[in-house]
């Protein structure tokens, strides 16, 4: 008659009732007895009733947590040896798990857990602990029988428990390897051979090494001397080859096995994958780098735009006061007015340069093909630039080094805007000594071609551990760059990318700390047909001065003009500039009021700002011009991009006009849509 099992006790603690349901459902087995425990006081109380072969012990619960109850079994010596396993949804960080070492915890699980590798452990301990109670009775059979039968019984036991004990090994989704406790190695789990193509007889000994990368192997043997001094488990990460040559982080983790006297008799140890969480703790640090990068650009860019910014409106508030000064003479506040137009339209430039980088950056720049005088855009190119260089008593010239096309086609606003931020930059940087910039055409067909520029300074120059973050935008060689020179640091970064967009490219041609830097910009271009080529004179870039139109002052005589804006100022200026040309002008402060105006009495011409309150200038167009309005409607804001002029066009907008109002400009345009002519 066969004998009944009696199952095996198994203690489980956990405060919260749905832990120990998965425990249960987990280690359901006719073959265990599961003891449930729901504090550390529980547990321990349980423990003089039952012959537990392992704990299960959540480590987060009231009153004594699972630190200290492991603490408390440990220190009972007929307890001292039941293998106690934390299982526990916190406390992940290697201080808690090292903790947990402390206290006498053999392993550690962290919820949500794999129901197969908690199974795999626990049979491990549970076959551990059958084999401590079957070497128990084996023991009081031993000393019943003669010494022979003991020896031979008790060699059988031993291979049959090494067998039982691989085959849990070869189980386990882990590498596990055993020790001498000289650090020999003497036994290796299947999914070692499995991962590194090893053999066993490979892998015994010292064989085992060749599958480690070097340095972290040294890191490792040093981590066990270390352990092997005291006795104590180690951890460590390092790198081991796979059989198919591929190397991946891999956490090791090793106990000493002792004898009751305390000496270590063997090592036990796992292997356990980590690359991914490697790699993704790895990507996560490179991200918050590259976000901490990213922030102090940003502050560095914000604090550079409001020097930027706020320096021109400091001339622009301060000669504004001055001017409201009686008594000043006629040629001083000349001279105010002059200096509050050059600010602003500094101001204007720093803007215009924001909104290029963004709509580049943003993929969305236009550009255009159109039929250049290029002989005359030079001219007025170096006309202007000549001004800035003669301030500084620079020698500043232009030159050919190559017959140069009359005409090509290409984009004149851009072009323009590379050479003045390049050229500019040479002025700027250079205190003494002389800007050269050399002009050649590199023919490549009969028509098509590239123009290309070498700019050359005699100023600071560039250090060498900044010339790679020249094109970056908003970076300056250093902050104290802005402070000396000003600027946006955007100009090299938005000239690159506008010459790329024109089929070339800007770059450092060399450099000398102190000594001055050469730039090269290239674009490609084609010759527009039938345009001839010219050389190089000392005078081919002068022009003639362009004669000063006035402006009629009746031009816009009995032109009557509805002005819809919002901002007070604004209705002021644009109605003190078309007042003084003869129109008569009405305004109106938000969008609804400028419908009413506007159907009450049929103006020649409305002037409807943007962005208002109560009814925009896109709803306020839309409401005119479906109940039949006909009449002229010019949008003028200060939205600038080119998608916003299309969205007027669209709202039904005969014109649309930008912010800062060119005084000339608005009443040229008023004049052309109301079928005037200017005189």
């Amino acid at each position: 008659m066969n004998e009944t099992v009696k199952p095996i006790d198994i203690l489980i603690v956990d405060d919260r009732e749905d832990g120990l349901i998965a425990l249960e459902a987990v280690l359901g087995d006719p073959k265990y007895h599961l003891v449930r425990a729901q504090s550390g006081v529980e547990a321990i109380e349980a423990l003089p009733h039952h012959d537990f072969a392992v704990i299960l012990l959540d480590v987060q619960m009231p009153g004594i947590d699972g630190f200290e109850t492991a603490r408390r079994i440990k220190l009972q010596a007929e307890y001292r040896d039941i293998p106690i396993i934390f299982v526990t949804a916190i406390n992940k960080d290697d201080q808690y798990v090292h903790r947990g070492y402390e206290h006498g915890a053999v392993d550690y699980v962290f919820k949500p857990f794999d129901d197969y590798v908690l199974r795999a452990k626990v049979a491990s301990f549970i076959e551990l602990f059958k084999k401590t109670k079957l070497l128990e009775q084996q023991n009081e059979t031993i000393r019943e029988s003669e010494r022979r039968e003991r020896y031979l019984r008790l060699a059988e036991l031993e291979v049959e428990s090494l067998k039982r004990y691989r085959n849990l090994a070869d189980s386990i989704p882990h590498s596990i390897w055993r020790s001498k406790a000289d650090g020999t190695m003497d036994y290796f789990s299947r999914v070692w051979s499995d991962y590194t193509g090893l053999t066993e007889e490979q892998s015994l000994g010292v064989g085992w090494q060749t599958a480690f990368e070097p340095d972290g192997l040294r890191i490792f043997l040093r981590r066990w001397i270390q352990a092997m001094e005291f006795g104590d488990s180690f951890e460590v990460e390092c790198q081991i080859r796979s059989k198919a040559g591929d190397m991946r982080w891999h956490w090791i983790q090793a106990v000493p096995e002792k004898r009751l006297s305390g000496d270590v008799i063997a090592w036990l140890g796992t292997c356990t994958d980590i690359h991914e969480r490697k790699e993704a703790s790895e990507a996560l640090t490179h991200a918050r780098e590259e976000a901490d990068a990213a922030n102090k650009a940003k502050t560095h860019f914000l604090a550079n735009m409001s020097h930027e910014i706020r320096t021109p409106l400091n001339s622009i508030l301060g000669f504004t006061e001055l001017l409201s000064h009686p008594g000043e003479s006629p040629e001083e506040s000349a001279r105010y007015l002059a200096t509050i137009r050059r600010n602003g339209t500094s101001l204007l430039k720093i803007i215009d340069e924001i909104l290029d980088i963004s709509k580049v950056e943003a993929d969305k720049m236009e550009i255009e093909k159109v039929d250049v005088d290029l002989r005359a855009m030079l001219a007025e190119l170096q006309s202007l630039l000549e001004v800035q260089s003669r301030e500084k008593g620079l020698c500043f010239r232009f030159r050919c080094s190559t017959l140069i096309p009359a005409r090509i086609e290409t984009d004149p606003t851009r072009l323009r805007q590379i050479l003045t931020n390049v050229i500019g930059n040479a002025i700027k940087f250079t205190a003494k000594g002389e800007v050269d910039v050399q002009i050649a055409w590199g023919r490549e067909s009969n028509s098509k071609g590239s123009l290309k520029f070498q700019v050359r300074d005699t100023g600071v120059g560039i250090d060498a551990e900044h010339e790679v973050r020249l094109f970056e935008p908003f970076m300056q060689a250093d902050s104290s760059t802005t402070r000396k020179f000003g600027g946006t640091g955007l100009g090299l970064a938005l000239s690159r990318r506008l010459a790329r967009a024109l089929g070339g490219e800007v770059w450092l041609e060399s450099n000398q700390s102190q000594k001055g830097a050469t730039f090269g910009i290239s674009i490609a271009a084609k010759v527009v047909e039938g345009s001839s080529f010219f050389e190089y004179s000392d005078h081919f870039f002068e022009q003639p001065a362009p004669e000063v139109q006035k402006v009629d002052e009746s031009v816009l005589s009995g032109v009557d003009i509805l002005v819809v804006d919002d901002a007070s100022d604004n209705r002021l200026l644009i109605s003190r500039f078309l007042s003084a040309v003869g129109a008569n002008v009405d305004c109106a402060s938000n969008g609804h009021e400028g419908v009413n105006r506007a159907l009450e009495k049929k103006y020649d011409v409305v002037l409807m700002d943007i962005q208002m309150p109560i009814l925009d200038g896109y709803a306020a167009t839309s409401q005119l011009r479906g109940q039949g309005y006909r009449r002229p409607i010019i949008a003028l804001t200060a939205h600038a991009l080119n998608e916003e002029r299309q969205r007027s066009l669209s709202a039904g907008c005969d014109e649309h006009l930008t912010k800062p109002i060119d005084k000339s400009t608005l009443i040229e345009q008023v004049a052309r849509i109301v079928g005037k002519t200017l005189h």
